[in-house]
């Protein structure tokens, strides 16, 4: 059967297809979407957002960036390497140019994976998600909270993702990923390290080596406690380092697949 497909020109017009059928699916990039289609898959509804001028808006706010639900990746690098230059840099990473140039953030979220490159940098930039529903006030939840495990999300049946919130980085960004090839695959783990020196603040999330994402607090701690932050450029102590990959792997659950052992991820999240 072929799957009846909608598509709204305005947010209010989707979020009102949405209430009227929440077991439709919702298309943005389109990219999982058509990988399910082919497998077999078929949804009596399709809900296409592509036509939502609202979702594909970027703007800044203050400290932060709104970025629309329906922005893909490869926007992000193209413009927003400048305030997001985490979120940008594990973009680049994802798959090749024709995923990024129809995949979003925002629909890699929905899909509840938690080895998602993207989904490492904006745990530590601690950004946020906007939910809307029709008829309901909207509602924000952190990136961090809102994947609660493999394929499982905070989002309501009939909530829509609006837009991401990120704040600008306020200082050096870095992200790692170990794949089973170098090009083109999911993170066996990914490690996201976000900087504020006028703070003297770190922050470290892992992704792909557990259930959800997890924030390193511990090694976080240590490193905002002991790293010369008076002295950029300074070289780092091994011993110490090899510390902070010790509290990095504490800090994960450990996921055990056809990719890898939980301990395996637990030594790469250390060394990344």
């Amino acid at each position: 059967m072929t799957p009846a497909v909608l598509r709204p020109r305005t947010l209010h017009a989707a979020l009102r297809a949405r209430a009227a059928d929440p077991a439709a699916v919702v298309v943005a990039g389109g990219t999982a979407v058509m990988v399910q289609l082919n497998a077999g898959a078929r949804p009596a509804t399709l809900i296409d957002l592509s036509l939502v001028e609202e979702l594909r808006a970027i703007g800044r706010d203050g400290a932060a960036v709104r970025i629309g639900a329906a922005v893909t990746y490869t926007r992000v690098i193209e413009e927003l390497a400048g305030p997001l230059p985490g979120l940008a840099a594990a973009s680049r990473t994802i798959a090749g140019r024709q995923v990024r140039n129809r995949a979003t953030p925002a629909g890699a979220l929905v899909l509840g994976d938690p080895s998602g490159d993207a989904l490492a940098a904006l745990v530590a930039a601690d950004a946020r998600l906007e939910l809307a529903a029709l008829g309901r006030e909207a509602r924000s939840v952190r990136v961090h909270d809102f994947i609660s495990g493999p394929g499982s999300t905070l989002l309501a049946p009939d909530e829509l993702v609006v837009a991401l919130v990120v704040p600008v980085a306020p200082g050096p960004v870095a992200y790692a990923k170990a794949g089973a090839r170098n090009a083109m695959a999911r993170a066996v783990c990914g490690v996201a390290a976000a900087l504020d020196p006028g703070r003297r603040m770190a922050a470290i999330a892992v992704v792909g080596a557990g259930p959800r994402p997890v924030r390193a607090r511990g090694a976080e701690q240590l490193f905002a406690a002991q790293a010369p932050w008076a002295e950029p450029g300074a070289p780092l102590e091994p011993g110490w380092l090899a510390e902070i990959g010790e509290r990095i792997a504490g800090a994960v659950e450990g996921l055990a697949d056809a990719r890898g052992s939980a301990a395996y991820r637990r030594q790469l999240a250390a060394v990344l």
